[in-house]
């Protein structure tokens, strides 16, 4: 039977089938290398995404840690205003209420400027002292 098959194979039929045969493992090895390929890809892919997402959350949590440390700076500043409040109160009161100035004083603009220049340096001075006291370790 089995000499009857390559009896029957031998020629140009058997060249034939090798080579059909050939064609298809071929074929064969083709197409698993396109799938390995494939697969490679889509792998590749899900982790370049799943690093996409990493970054993103790293990015996430940075961005909420800054946001925590200007919340807590803009509630430094609210209580340093809140406390600061009722000395502007009591100095308005002391100064303008308390003791004014007579009715005849009228004070020209080049001296209101230099008043406004002195108090303005004096808060500036006092601010920067405040902001060198609250930065300095405790």
């Amino acid at each position: 039977m089995i000499a009857a098959a390559f009896k029957a194979l031998a020629g140009w039929k058997g060249y034939l089938v090798a080579g059909l045969a050939g064609a298809v493992v071929l074929g064969a090895a083709g197409a698993a290398i396109a799938w390995y390929g494939s697969s490679q890809r889509e792998a590749g892919r899900a982790e370049c995404q799943e690093a996409h997402r990493v970054a993103g959350l790293e990015e996430f949590k940075t961005e909420a840690e800054r946001l925590t440390g200007l919340s807590g700076d803009l509630q430094a500043r609210i209580d340093q205003l809140a406390a600061t409040r009722p000395q502007v109160i009591e100095r308005y009161t002391r100064e303008i209420i308390q003791r004014p100035l007579p009715a005849d004083c009228v004070r020209d603009p080049g001296r209101v400027r230099a008043t406004n220049d002195a108090i303005d340096a004096a808060n500036a001075a006092r601010q920067s002292e405040r902001a060198v006291s609250a930065s300095s370790p405790r």
